[in-house]
């Protein structure tokens, strides 16, 4: 835990949450407050890998002491003293902020029916499983080990869970391809629409500015002969 102590001379101070995942590593960071002794109440969450870092500003709020709350109520009455202690409880119930770390890994290894520690040298597949449940919301059943049986050794898991992601991750690059040349058909059918639907005027426009271009092409070699046979000719 962290109690930040304040004087009276000291002046009021900024705080940030600052976070960073390792390469090749990854965990959720959750931030929320602290409903209980254990119990602990996520209010946002993001997800950091492969050297992402953030950081978060902390709005801090001082709340009196003990001492402090109990000098300032003993003039009350017992019922505002009771009202006061009430919303000092709600208070402190939800204003001590907590922090809670996940690591990923062995969350996904849960998830997918291995071992634990069967991802630890697999980087490329972990890699692959991050994209596939975080950028493609692929549902973990389509990747998880089928349980072929219970002599199913260490690599036999590893590799079936490859072989989930090795079809998923094609399907998804055959998808991607199809989009493209739909892209590209729709392209070029626009410009045959252009094509198509060009008026006269804009045939005559284009048909002036070819006509433009082809007459300085041939005017600039003709200037060129004349600057050459200028230059050739003998001085009288």
């Amino acid at each position: 835990g962290w109690i930040q102590h304040q004087f009276d001379s000291a002046g009021k101070k900024s705080f940030e949450l600052a976070a960073r995942a390792r390469q090749f590593s990854s965990f959720l960071l959750m931030v929320g407050v602290m409903g209980g002794a254990n119990e602990f109440h996520p209010k946002d969450a993001i997800i950091l890998q492969n050297k992402d870092e953030v950081f978060i500003p902390l709005l801090l709020h001082s709340l009196p002491t003990a001492k402090d709350f109990k000098d300032a109520i003993a003039s009350l009455s017992p019922e505002q003293q009771r009202f006061a202690k009430s919303f000092r409880g709600m208070q402190l119930e939800s204003s001590v902020f907590g922090i809670c770390i996940v690591q990923l890994k062995p969350q996904m290894e849960v998830l997918l029916g291995l071992p634990n520690g069967a991802l630890t040298k697999e980087i490329r597949l972990t890699q692959d499983l991050m994209s596939l449940f975080v950028d493609y919301q692929i549902p973990s059943d389509l990747l998880s080990f089928d349980g072929g049986g219970e002599d199913a050794t260490l690599k036999e898991k590893v590799e079936a869970v490859k072989w989930h992601v090795k079809a998923v991750m094609g399907v998804i690059e055959d998808s991607k391809q199809t989009q493209l040349e739909e892209k590209a058909k729709e392209a070029a059918m626009s410009v045959s629409n252009m094509v198509a639907n060009a008026t006269a005027e804009d045939v005559a426009a284009m048909r002036f500015k070819t006509s433009a271009s082809s007459a300085a092409m041939v005017h600039q070699p003709q200037m060129a002969m004349m600057q050459m046979s200028m230059e050739s000719s003998p001085e009288l």
